[in-house]
């Protein structure tokens, strides 16, 4: 249990200092879905970002599930023209995203009374609504684990953040 959170403790700090070394602004908040817990991410330009997630998930007897994805941003996707004015409209708040990352997964292996790792590859999407510092996202991933055998999964979550 300490070696958990003595890991937690660096995966936090690194993602904190990534984002402070950066300028830019960091969001903290909860997630629900697999997994369910805490979540950040750290908005590095307009189109970019890295978001992570650290919990449990639902089932499979799993302790700890951590994920970590670099994001895609495309912030104004969603244009168009006013039949009855001709003005170009834009919807701001929404932002859509792609992002690809990994999965990492301990889960109880009941039988023989150890701690199995789990490793995938994400690669997925989402989208954020922003209400001024407030952020209401939607998300979904295919996974493809890659240790200690090849499977697929299916990962996703509704959360909230807030940004500093």
């Amino acid at each position: 249990m300490n070696n958990h959170r003595s890991f937690l403790k660096v995966v936090f700090g690194t993602f904190v200092i990534f984002s402070l070394c950066h300028g830019q602004r960091l969001g903290l908040g909860i997630i629900i879905g697999s997994p369910t817990g805490f979540t950040g991410k750290a908005i590095f330009s307009q189109n970019s970002a890295f978001a992570g997630n650290i919990g449990w998930s639902l089932g499979d007897n799993p302790k700890l599930h951590i994920t970590g994805d670099y994001q895609f941003l495309f912030p104004t996707v969603f244009h168009w023209t006013d039949e009855e004015t001709g003005e170009q409209k834009e919807l701001k708040n929404l932002t859509p995203y792609i992002g690809i990352g990994g999965r990492f997964r301990f889960k109880e292996n009941e039988p023989e009374q150890n701690t199995e790792l789990n490793i995938g590859i994400r690669l997925g999407g989402g989208v954020e609504y922003m209400i001024s510092r407030f952020g209401i996202f939607l998300e979904i991933y295919p996974v493809v684990n890659i240790f200690p055998s090849t499977d697929f999964d299916l990962e996703g979550g509704l959360g909230a953040r807030i940004y500093f």
